[in-house]
């Protein structure tokens, strides 16, 4: 299908465009052009001109100490990560086919490197942009779930100069964010897995690689007893933003657990299902919510066999 008309900006510097885009509210950043392009040839989008940002080096990837934050994978920052640091830095321009590859961003982030298996096809992984993803905001959304999950940060340069956001303040509903006129998401932080770290993304999709009708990721650690000490989770494709689910998790009782029985599964599942319905108001809200429900008990159950395997392996 034919594009509609627009101008094209290879920006050679931040500086040049964050000017462009600020001066014009039709202006669009050009990032992977997975998600854009399609909605130009349906003309759901109609930018005046585009502003390529794919030449500007935001594609490294390193771990730094938190102290640190915003260092550490900016333009020119290369090489794999070290699970051994405290955050893992992406830059935006990371495409999704290298989080799913590269054994070391698994090793830090697991719930990520999880998740992104999902995305789409292999084709459509070589060319989407973590950045882009979260930028694009869509609702159903695997990525973006799993950086809310996980506590992610990300840096956003814009007019005023550069300033943090946490990933639950930067979705604001369907396809839309907090990013202001002329901002350009540049870096996406998330903490590293520790030693007995266990990650799981599960979803459920009318088809191969469709879009998903709920997805959960669940993360977690535990202590040197083999207890839960801590649990992170969100949900995609519930309401027009991801729905962080930790703190349903603990109070379903995995906080403290040493195990995932029969009966704490169900438990979280329903919790969740709850928690689902309250978002899913009307509509087919109940079919969904019980399907994240059952998804969340699923993944809680093998994050756990994940992470008590690490324990093991760390042991031997």
């Amino acid at each position: 299908m034919k594009l509609p008309p627009f101008e094209y900006l290879k920006a050679s510097t931040l500086e040049e465009a964050v000017s462009v885009l600020a001066a014009d509210e039709d202006a669009h950043v050009l990032a992977g052009g997975q998600s854009l392009i399609p909605l130009l040839a349906l003309r759901l989008a109609r930018p005046s001109v585009l502003v390529d940002i794919t030449g500007l080096g935001f594609d490294g990837v390193g771990v730094f100490d938190g102290a640190d934050a915003g260092t550490a994978a900016g333009a020119g920052a290369s090489g794999g990560a070290d699970p051994g640091g405290e955050r893992l830095a992406l830059g935006a321009l990371v495409r999704q086919r290298r989080i799913e590859l590269d054994p070391a961003i698994g090793a830090a982030c697991p719930l990520l490197a999880d998740a992104v298996r999902h995305v789409g096809y292999p084709a459509t992984r070589n060319l989407g942009t973590l950045g882009g993803c979260l930028a694009h905001a869509d609702p159903a959304s695997e990525l973006a779930a799993a950086a809310v999950a996980l506590g992610g940060e990300v840096l956003a340069s814009g007019p005023a100069g550069e300033r943090r956001l946490s990933c639950v303040e930067l979705a604001d509903g369907y396809f839309t964010t907090t990013l202001e006129r002329g901002e350009i998401l540049t870096q996406v932080e998330l903490p590293v897995a520790g030693a007995r770290h266990g990650a799981a993304w599960c979803e459920w999709a009318p088809r191969s690689h469709d879009f998903a009708l709920a997805g959960v990721g669940v993360a977690l650690e535990l202590d040197g007893g083999g207890a839960c000490a801590r649990v992170a989770a969100a949900a995609c494709s519930i309401g027009g933003a991801p729905l962080e689910l930790g703190a349903v998790l603990a109070e379903a009782g995995l906080l403290g657990a040493s195990s995932v029985p029969p009966a704490l599964v169900a438990a979280v599942a329903s919790s969740v299902e709850a928690a689902a319905g309250e978002v899913l108001a009307g509509g087919t809200s109940d079919e969904r919510a019980e399907l994240a429900g059952l998804l969340a008990g699923r993944a809680s159950l093998l994050a756990f066999e994940r992470a008590s395997t690490a324990a093991l392996a760390r042991v031997s």
